[in-house]
């Protein structure tokens, strides 16, 4: 039995951004479709646990890019378990090329939650899950503390629709990214990489739900909040750094 398991991908014009390069968004939900897979593999995932009234809800992603696949670029992104315990699951992931050179890392958290309830669900009923625990090494930090913007210098609001709602009625968490990133606009993003991105997921948001989107920029990092009143939806934080040039043609 592997501990770790492999998706291969070609990245099409649809799943890119502006750069031509893979959405943060598109990259989040690739993180969150192969851990359903490799944890339907082991039987621990949707399957099984709606068998029991429990369902995995995204707590945190930390991820950390040296670039971005481009288009028509195949790249593959590897996953394994880091850690169990009683209510979290910790998760990593390798980014890679199509030579198998890293070209990125993630890390998630999972919360196991009672379906009706909401509240946190126990995990050993599972039987013993540190058997699957892989020991591979993820240079991601991870852990640090989120806080709402103190300062914030954009604030914009939204009210969730039908398209951000996903098989759980609820928000989908790759529309919080977008959410996160649409507070900087293009120009941004087309002179800087968006190197270090962190988001921490705190309450779920509905259709019908309005929120207030607040940033604040120091220096290279951008930390924003997503608010429902005085309550935080989610916090994100990331780091920009400036695009290498292009490099030039052959001189004549």
């Amino acid at each position: 039995m592997s501990l770790d398991y492999t998706i291969s991908h070609r990245l099409t014009a649809a799943q890119c951004n502006a750069q031509r390069e893979l959405a943060p968004a598109q990259l989040v939900q690739q993180l969150i479709e192969i851990a359903t897979c490799h944890a339907d593999s082991l039987d621990f995932g949707f399957s099984r646990l709606q068998s029991l009234g429990i369902l995995w809800v995204l707590s945190r992603i930390s991820i950390k890019m040296d670039r971005y696949p481009q288009l028509l670029e195949t790249y593959s992104i590897t996953t394994w378990v880091e850690s169990f315990n009683r209510h979290f699951s910790e998760r990593n992931y390798l980014i890679a090329d199509s030579a198998g050179r890293p070209i990125g890392y993630a890390h998630t958290v999972w919360m196991a939650i009672n379906m009706r309830s909401r509240r946190p669900a126990d995990l050993t009923v599972l039987g013993d899950l540190n058997r699957l625990v892989c020991d591979h090494p993820c240079p991601v930090e991870t852990g640090a503390l989120i806080r709402r913007p103190e300062n914030p210098d954009r604030i914009h609001n939204y009210t969730f629709q039908v398209s951000d709602i996903d098989c759980n009625r609820h928000v989908n968490s790759a529309r919080y990214v977008e959410l996160v990133l649409n507070q900087m606009n293009l120009a941004t993003f087309d002179t800087n990489l968006l190197r270090h991105f962190e988001i921490a997921y705190k309450h779920e948001a509905h259709c019908g739900d309005s929120v207030t989107v607040e940033s604040q920029t120091d220096g290279d990092t951008v930390t924003t909040a997503i608010m429902a009143g005085d309550t935080p939806v989610c916090l994100a934080r990331y780091t920009l750094t400036p695009r290498k040039p292009a490099p030039c043609g052959p001189c004549l």
